[in-house]
């Protein structure tokens, strides 16, 4: 690609004119009238002007028998009403062709336009071009004559490089979308609106366009500037949108959503083909877009000085941008300076402000992945923490409500109901302190793996949710290892604390359905019948199935 945006060495066939000069006019005065006020030329690069309805520029042949003959000429590609073209001979008379913008042949390989110069002899001096009503100076800088009655555009290897930028400006389009199904931020909507229509304006700029569409002249100016000015907007509205809240002023991003808008507002009204805005569109385009230029560059300072780990990207991406962009616009509004279009410059730094721009939204991407697998991570262990007794680290409550269905489904088809013989009797001796070490030591005897779940309901109270043939059968000995737990681990009781427990069963192969709080307020039931047999002991149940009237059978 940098091979490519280098210039062509000048071939053997290039036409060099002795000299260039121009002048403003009238559009009825005729060629005789201003060549005949020297002090009206100016004969070097600068002072090119659009208040004056017509231009015209005079291209100074020599003599040199061996020079090569001009057939057409070669320009950027712009509005006008009329280009007439004229033959001065050696005897100073002048033979006129004129060309209309429907006249007008555009080149694919550069975002060039021909007009031909027919009946150019070796007897010819001069061509003298008049322009009339155009509507960017740069039409007017770098028209040259050509030796091809087609022309002449870029060489090959600036068209594959011309061809690679564009073809670049794709591939953000298809990662944007993509990145917005999965993070829905307005700054991937606004840098897919700025890809879009830098990659319309690259493909008028480059002449890319006239390979697949035909488009006329004056189509091509209006759209090609409300490309340039969607771009420049939407690139103030992506910066405000993507730079971290906290690292941008909010009087700059407010400028910069403000500005945004009436740039593009700007690229319409510039686009109105009407007498009275001509001499003003470009100067007005270019303007704005420095105004952009300005704004954009406070808001990169701004986050850099602020701390903002985003804008680092941002900077290295419209650095080079801004810069030509600067260059472009200077080289426009001061009249001693050549304008000039710098197209290769600045496709290479579009690409480059693409690409890097994309690396910072992918960069951003992460960033945001990782905020919300922290929050996610953060809001699982709060979860966890509010589904968890603080003192026995068991499940609570609140989690077997909520997942009971659950693990009905997936075969946790026994409940126990466990609670501790007499546990008052330690917290009115010993204090709540050795009350709560017995508790601990209770929830250390109740088994919690793959195939049971043990939780606290609260006070004294327990609750299993077994799986398993053997289901009711572990429940029975977790319930007596809590004898031995307590035993082993609180020296100093008085007696010794044991469980009473209350078990329903529920036979694994059948369809039965029954919600939380009926089964536990029949566990329930049953510890309170093994409370009254006098304690210390397992009431059970097995469910097998329904009576018609809906009655349990035991």
């Amino acid at each position: 690609m940098f091979a490519g945006i280098l210039p062509a060495t000048a071939g053997a066939q290039d036409v060099r004119p002795e000299r260039t000069c121009h002048a403003d006019a009238d559009v009825g005065e005729t060629w005789a009238e201003v060549d005949a006020r020297p002090e009206r030329w100016r004969c070097d690069n600068g002072g090119w002007s659009l208040s004056a309805d017509a231009v015209l520029l005079r291209f100074e042949l020599g003599q040199a028998e061996s020079r090569v003959l001009p057939q057409s000429v070669v320009t950027h590609t712009g509005n006008f009403e009329r280009i007439d073209v004229g033959v001065v001979e050696a005897n100073g008379k002048a033979r006129w062709f004129s060309s209309w913008p429907g006249d007008v042949h555009h080149l694919a390989t550069g975002p060039y336009m021909v007009v031909p110069v027919p009946g150019v002899t070796s007897d010819t001096r001069a061509v003298v071009v008049r322009v009339v009503r155009p509507w960017s100076k740069t039409t007017l800088s770098e028209m040259r004559l050509d030796p091809f009655p087609e022309g002449t555009g870029w060489p090959l290897q600036r068209i594959v490089a011309m061809a690679a930028i564009c073809g670049m400006l794709l591939v953000p389009l298809l990662i944007n979308t993509a990145f917005y199904s999965v993070l829905p931020e307005r700054y991937v909507i606004w840098h897919l609106v700025m890809v879009a229509s830098m990659l319309v304006q690259a493909a008028f700029a480059t002449g890319f366009f006239h390979v697949m569409i035909g488009f006329h002249a004056s189509w091509e100016w209006q759209a090609s500037n409300l490309a340039f000015s969607t771009m420049a907007g939407a690139a103030l509205m992506f910066a405000a949108t993507f730079i971290e809240a906290d690292a941008l002023s909010p009087r700059l991003r407010r400028l910069a959503t403000r500005t945004g808008p009436a740039v593009w507002a700007v690229g319409i009204v510039c686009c109105i083909p009407v007498e009275a805005v001509r001499p003003w569109s470009a100067p007005a385009m270019h303007v704005s877009i420095g105004a952009v230029i300005i704004v954009l560059a406070a808001m990169l300072w701004d986050a850099r000085r602020r701390g903002s780990e985003s804008v680092r990207l941002q900077i290295v991406a419209w650095t080079p941008i801004m810069a030509i962009g600067s260059w472009r616009i200077v080289a426009y509004l001061v009249p001693a300076l050549r304008p000039t279009e710098a197209i290769e410059l600045y496709q290479l730094a579009l690409a480059l402000e693409v690409l890097v721009t994309a690396l910072g939204i992918v960069s951003r991407f992460v960033a945001v992945r990782q905020e919300r697998d922290r929050a996610t991570a953060w809001a699982l262990e709060l979860e966890g923490v509010a589904d968890r007794d603080p003192l026995t680290g068991l499940r609570n409550r609140r989690t077997i409500e909520k997942r009971f269905e659950i693990l009905f489904e997936r075969g946790f088809r026994t409940m126990a109901v466990i609670d501790l013989d007499h546990f008052k009797l330690v917290n009115d001796t010993h204090g709540h302190s050795t009350g709560d070490i017995v508790l601990r030591a209770a929830a250390g005897a109740l088994i919690d793996d793959r195939d049971t779940k043990a939780i606290r309901m609260g006070g004294e109270e327990f609750l299993l949710m077994l799986r398993g043939a053997d289901a009711a059968a572990r429940a029975e000995r977790c319930r007596r290892a809590i004898t031995t737990r307590i035993t082993a681990e609180v020296p100093g009781l008085e007696h010794i604390v044991t469980a009473s427990m209350g078990l329903v069963e529920h036979d694994t192969r059948g369809n039965l359905h029954i919600d939380f709080a009926s089964l536990y307020a029949r566990c329930d039931q049953l510890l309170y019948e093994a409370k009254r047999l006098g304690r210390n002991r397992t009431m059970r149940e097995k469910v097998t199935g329904f009576e018609p009237a809906g009655r349990e059978v035991a």
